[in-house]
């Protein structure tokens, strides 16, 4: 699942470390993550930004333009056969190499 940490600052817990920006997490893994205290608090807050389950090419999108790790849009690339979603994860790797 794909799991935008809005905050400045990165956060681990049970095993699990989000930057900030788009980070890609299993769901069970995430789920351990929002069992600590300090996590569940940040989440309420709204720290956090997931959907589990299928997310529209839109939220995608959005996600994908907020990433900064090459290596996590190169697996939702392999993952993804949407064009949009395709092209969005394409130009988004071209802005992050060119820097």
């Amino acid at each position: 699942m794909l799991v935008n940490n809005k905050g400045n600052f990165s956060y681990e817990a049970a095993g699990v470390v989000l930057i900030p920006g788009t980070n890609k997490v299993g769901e069970k893994e995430f789920e351990k993550f929002l069992a600590h205290p300090l996590m569940a608090e940040l989440d309420q807050r709204g720290e956090f930004v997931y959907e589990k389950g299928k997310t529209s090419a839109k939220d995608v999108i959005a996600l994908v333009e907020d990433a900064y790790d090459v290596d996590m849009l190169e697996v939702m690339k392999a993952e993804e056969d949407r064009k949009t979603v395709l092209e969005a994860i394409d130009k988004r790797i071209a802005e992050l190499k060119a820097e």
